[in-house]
């Protein structure tokens, strides 16, 4: 890449970085500011967090990385902080792309209805189920993001560059797998957390579109305020999914590529991967009364009085 490039993506990173860190940043200082007022334990409150904790030290790390190896990259190379670096990197975004699936359960959970007495089980001890859940998870995404720091060992090449009349050596390198299967099982690892985002997401917005059915054939004008409500709620519900999917898409290509770092699709997907915890944090703030309205108020914009604003963090 030429120095023009490098400098934009350098940018772009830092950019990222300012915003993701405040927005996630806002999150937990208006949640804090709530439960010391009501001391009330709410877990979608708990995910939320954790998701907004997890994500200022994954956009730090994600931007130290790209901008250092950009920047810096001869003593990055020779400091050996690539692989603990990346195994740390790998480790942040398995937590919290699995926070984001612990996030999609509990709405699933809450907002859909079955008939089966073993949901009502689970419905009734969500609220301790949770803090399990995400103990679980990121356990789990730190024991598998750290066998990087094992297996993953770096190759450099060095190129020698002749465009100008001075022949000048470039290094590059690339991380590969000792075993050759680590960055196929981690797709693997994202896939499975993807594939409950889909089924939990998917049934909520079911969900919601049956009962808004139902609304509108039985009361037509009293439910003006729920339908939009609930209208609102699966909007909300629909982009973290979207969301969710640029996330998983871009970290399938990261990891299909991740020995070609220099190629175009790598950087595309890296540059994609580092703008989720920026939009994760907007998401999570409009589709929440309390943040939604904490901003505008933040922002100095006039709160409409309505019934229509939403969230479906609601316990």
């Amino acid at each position: 890449m030429s120095s023009t490039q490098d400098l934009l993506v350098v940018c772009l990173f830092i950019s990222f970085l300012v915003t993701g860190i405040l927005g996630n940043l806002f999150i937990l200082i208006v949640h804090s500011q709530n439960w010391l007022k009501t001391h009330d334990f709410n877990p979608s409150i708990l995910i939320i967090n954790s998701i907004a904790f997890i994500n200022i030290f994954f956009q730090g790390t994600l931007t130290f990385h790209r901008v250092t190896a950009f920047v810096f990259l001869k003593f990055y190379l020779q400091s050996l902080m690539v692989i603990p670096v990346v195994a740390i990197l790998i480790s942040l975004t398995f937590s919290s792309l699995w926070c984001s699936t612990c996030l999609c359960f509990y709405y699933c959970i809450k907002i859909v209805n079955f008939s089966s007495s073993f949901f009502y089980k689970i419905k009734a001890k969500i609220p301790v189920l949770v803090p399990w859940l995400l103990i679980i998870f990121i356990a789990k995404s730190w024991a598998i993001g750290l066998t990087a720091y094992w297996d993953l060992y770096m190759y450099i090449n060095p190129i020698t560059d002749s465009t100008t009349n001075n022949e000048t050596l470039i290094f590059s390198y690339s991380l590969n797998s000792r075993c050759k299967c680590i960055y196929q099982i981690y797709m693997l690892f994202a896939a499975v957390a993807f594939a409950i985002i889909l089924v939990t997401a998917g049934s909520i917005v079911i969900s919601l579109c049956k009962h808004m059915k139902r609304m509108k054939k039985n009361s037509e004008d009293s439910g003006n305020s729920r339908l939009h409500s609930h209208l609102s709620a699966a909007k909300t519900v629909t982009s973290l999914f979207l969301l969710y999917l640029i996330f998983y898409s871009s970290l399938i290509s990261v990891f299909s590529e991740a020995e070609n770092n220099d190629s175009f699709i790598f950087i595309l997907s890296f540059v994609l991967a580092s703008c989720f915890p920026t939009f994760n944090s907007i998401v999570l703030i409009i589709g929440n009364r309390k943040l939604s309205d904490s901003s505008k108020k933040l922002l100095g914009m006039r709160q409409h009085l309505t019934n229509a604003e939403v969230t479906v963090t609601a316990s």
